[in-house]
């Protein structure tokens, strides 16, 4: 029996509560994979890579198009990634579209649509980089909001800015920070993180509209 585009969206909606836990390994290999379906059977997105995302811990684990849209997978197939598509390159992206944000999960992609596509092994459904090692370094920095950044959900998880820094919020304090957090803001931010060759990352412990009255987040970071 063939199984609809429908049809595969219900079945993966079931199992996303699965995607945080003991998934398959992200491989970045291309032709075969151990999935039960066919990735690019999904909806796919073409856009050019404007830059690559760094998350607290130092990892890349997201990319924004020129053309808007943030596109999520794990870590360890940034390499993969980013080795076909470089800045200012394009790329196809199969994967699941938020409903409500202009995010996508990326379940496989290719460099452009002669070449085999590389297939993601696991769903990258929650931001497993939001929480910055214990050896993280205390970072503060500020800028002009370029769009909000997204969890794989649609949900507001922070911010990022015109020169491509990240600032992440605690999950219990983006609601009352989310006023902050939209295009064309001035955001200023301190809490741990990381810098690395992508650009620097943090969740933030205090935020404001400048770095002089920044203050202190409800809600632990965790």
């Amino acid at each position: 029996m063939m199984m609809g585009r429908r049809d595969l969206l219900a079945l993966l909606a079931v199992a996303a509560p699965l995607g945080g836990g003991r998934a398959q390994t992200a491989t970045g290999r291309r032709g075969e994979s151990d999935l039960w379906f066919d990735p690019t059977q999904l909806p796919s997105f073409t856009g050019t890579v404007e830059r690559y995302l760094p998350n607290p811990r130092g990892e890349t684990d997201a990319l924004i198009f020129r053309e808007g849209p943030q596109i999520v997978f794990p870590p360890d197939v940034a390499e993969a990634v980013q080795r076909d598509a470089p800045r200012g390159r394009s790329i196809i992206v199969w994967g699941i579209r938020a409903r409500s944000a202009p995010v996508i999960t990326m379940l496989a992609f290719a460099p452009s649509s002669d070449a085999t596509p590389v297939v993601v092994d696991r769903f990258y459904w929650r931001l497993g980089g939001r929480l910055p090692q214990a050896e993280g370094t205390s970072l503060q920095f500020s800028g002009t909001v370029k769009q909000p950044y997204y969890t794989p959900q649609g949900e507001v998880a922070g911010a990022i800015l015109e020169d491509g820094s990240v600032i992440l919020v605690p999950t219990e304090a983006a609601k009352g920070a989310a006023d902050l957090l939209k295009a064309g803001q001035s955001l200023a931010a301190a809490g741990p993180g990381r810098e690395s060759s992508e650009g620097r990352a943090l969740l933030a412990d205090r935020i404001g509209p400048a770095s002089e009255s920044m203050r202190p987040l409800a809600g632990p970071a965790r």
